[in-house]
């Protein structure tokens, strides 16, 4: 699979989900850019599987790793590619329920035009390509991110490269050389998130360090998503109450004061419903509350880490300026 004159690295962050992995793997070697390399940082409990699909696979290096979450694996996958093609400019971090089309890394040519650029993605479908899973990631004032046109049929409506707020990071491109300022205490994606809203998290950092994020819709692929909207009280309780706790975190760590003022009464609104809403309807999610008020401190040590950061950009004209 691999090509020495590529662009990138691939890294998938693989739990018990063998089947979609053998079918990102394919579409990986599909590609018109093939990887240098593919890594998959498996978190599963399934070893005898594992090395049965890397005996199939020998050109993938299986990473083995303890379940500490997403984000966790996906800062292994960027350590580990750094240390072994460190000249490799750019990571796509991918999901292994995603099945890439071959032109999906037109996403080289493209973050080459934008220097700006550390974070990209393409047009993410539902099976049977009908319908738009994710056309990027947008925040509305209530904070609560949403995937563009998410469940849409796809007619065009998506059909611009444009700048956004932020990408899926299903399958995401990651530009190497931005990785140094994005990191806080050495995480790219937050691991105190455990799992969801770290895209979203990411994305809102890159762009407060004055980066760009592009959603290209030549890039396309198929993402399966384990869950669908109408299934959504089916996912177990845990799962659902990291997102829910995370949606507070980033807002810590990322919102401008100014802007949190400006935003308040919508938040006081929506809040209070979705308040309304758990005590009612949803009551397996109100431990995440708790939560919540539990990663507070290491939410703000990380925005002071920002701050500075932001800080150090501006008197450094060798970083990016928003």
């Amino acid at each position: 699979m691999m090509s020495n004159d590529s662009g990138y690295v691939a890294g998938i962050v693989h739990h018990d989900a063998f089947d979609d992995l053998e079918r990102c793997i394919a579409s990986l070697r599909q590609q018109t850019a093939r990887p240098a390399a593919v890594a998959v940082v498996d978190t599963g409990a399934d070893p005898a599987r594992l090395a049965a699909l890397a005996e199939r696979h020998r050109d993938v290096d299986f990473l083995p790793r303890p379940n500490l979450g997403y984000g966790a694996g996906a800062n292994y996958a960027l350590r580990w590619t750094a240390e072994h093609l460190p000249a490799v400019p750019h990571v796509l971090i991918l999901n292994p329920d995603v099945e890439l089309e071959p032109g999906f890394a037109v996403l080289l040519r493209e973050m080459a035009l934008r220097p700006r650029t550390a974070l990209a993605s393409g047009k993410l479908l539902r099976p049977g390509g009908l319908l738009l899973d994710s056309a990027g990631i947008r925040m509305p004032r209530h904070r609560r991110a949403r995937d563009r046109g998410s469940e849409e049929p796809d007619l065009g409506h998506y059909d611009r490269p444009e700048r956004g707020f932020g990408v899926s990071g299903a399958a995401m491109l990651v530009r190497r050389a931005a990785l140094a300022s994005l990191a806080l205490d050495g995480e790219v994606f937050d691991e105190d998130f455990f799992a969801y809203q770290d895209d979203t998290d990411l994305a809102w950092r890159a762009q407060r360090l004055g980066y760009e994020v592009l959603y290209h819709p030549d890039a396309r692929a198929i993402h399966g998503r384990r869950w669908r909207r109408e299934r959504r009280r089916s996912i177990e309780p845990w799962v659902r109450q990291h997102s829910f706790k995370n949606h507070y975190l980033q807002i810590v760590k990322n919102e401008p004061v100014g802007q949190f003022i400006r935003n308040l009464p919508v938040l006081l609104v929506w809040e209070m419903l979705r308040l309304g809403y758990a005590l009612t309807r949803d009551r397996e999610i109100l431990p995440a509350y708790g939560q919540a008020l539990r990663g507070l401190p290491r939410a703000w040590h990380k925005r002071k880490l920002l701050l500075a950061r932001l800080h150090e950009r501006d008197e450094s004209p060798s970083l990016p300026a928003a």
